[in-house]
């Protein structure tokens, strides 16, 4: 358990840590399943260096909002080179940040992507999530999953567990999962 998010991930990012790119498999999922932006507000928790906000941003038209705890992955993700219209990010701690800091009161996609396995109180968590959904939004959730792993490797506690799962998929209206190798892709709708 990570007793403070900022203090775990900020020496990870500062000494050169990067972690999972996109695949072109991931980003045919996000378009399958989140479809086109048409400049509607979307929200990725746990931005790292940008790379899904500004795939949400420039390749499916969402307006993208990109938050981290991190100081230093915000850092890389607002230098990353591009046009002027850019993805606006901020380090904000979503679990322990004011929600009214974000520039919007609500989004019609909200992005977690090999973050929840870090979330702390998981429930509290979720029902923020749903709190800033639109209705009809929609949040696309990838994890790794413990038991694709095998019982002696050191990656296993990246996963979630089976209660994890059943928390998370819990009081969806629609739930939705794809897997994708040792990660699995939710997207849940209220």
């Amino acid at each position: 358990m990570i007793a403070s998010p900022v203090d775990y991930w900020e020496p990870l990012w500062a000494s050169g840590r990067r972690y999972r790119e996109i695949t072109d498999t991931e980003t045919q999922l996000l378009a399958e399943h989140l479809g086109p932006g048409q400049g509607r507000p979307a929200l990725d928790l746990g931005s790292g260096d940008g790379a899904l906000a500004r795939h949400l941003h420039h390749q499916l038209g969402y307006r993208t909002t990109g938050i981290d705890c991190a100081p230093t992955a915000i850092a890389l993700a607002t230098d990353a080179p591009g046009s002027s219209d850019q993805p606006r990010f901020q380090v904000m701690d979503f679990a322990a940040g004011d929600l009214a800091e974000l520039p919007d009161p609500a989004y019609a996609v909200i992005t977690c992507r090999l973050v929840f396995r870090f979330i702390t109180d998981k429930a509290v968590f979720l029902d923020q999530v749903r709190r800033l959904l639109v209705p009809g939004g929609t949040f696309w959730v990838v994890t790794e999953l413990t038991d694709r792993r095998a019982d002696d490797d050191p990656l296993k506690s990246l996963g979630i567990t089976a209660p994890d799962v059943e928390l998370l998929t819990a009081r969806w209206s629609t739930v939705t999962a794809v897997d994708l190798d040792q990660l699995a892709c939710f997207a849940l709708r209220p």
